[in-house]
């Protein structure tokens, strides 16, 4: 599993902005909050702190784990105005946004019973 800080160091790689740390890290806690109460049903996420928790383990694995990376490019490139690169990068994140969740629910969701009308 990947860290707050090993996503935002390798995001800075790939990615260079002046965007703080801490800005990048609320932006990861608000799609851990979503992931874990849209796609896991649970309401019980803690939000992120930085630089407290940037041990922490997010809560996506491989091989979708690529969704931080490209969150964070997407929402840097909304907030540094670069519009066009938004577009690509947001598309970007929700096709392997897509991909993880469609897996998840796949493997995670109860089976279904044979109902009778």
């Amino acid at each position: 599993m990947r860290t707050i800080n090993s996503v935002i160091e390798h995001t800075a790689k790939l990615h260079p902005d002046t965007i703080p740390d801490a800005i990048k890290c609320l932006w990861l806690s608000e799609l851990d909050g979503k992931i874990m109460r849209e796609t896991m049903q649970n309401n019980e996420f803690k939000p992120y702190s930085f630089p407290e928790d940037g041990e922490r383990e997010l809560l996506v694995g491989e091989p979708y784990d690529n969704i931080y990376e490209l969150y964070i490019i997407a929402m840097s490139d909304f907030f540094s105005g670069e519009m066009a690169n938004y577009s690509a990068s947001a598309i970007l994140f929700e096709q392997a946004y897509s991909e993880f969740r469609k897996n998840y629910l796949r493997n995670n969701l109860p089976p279904r019973q044979n109902f009778i009308c």
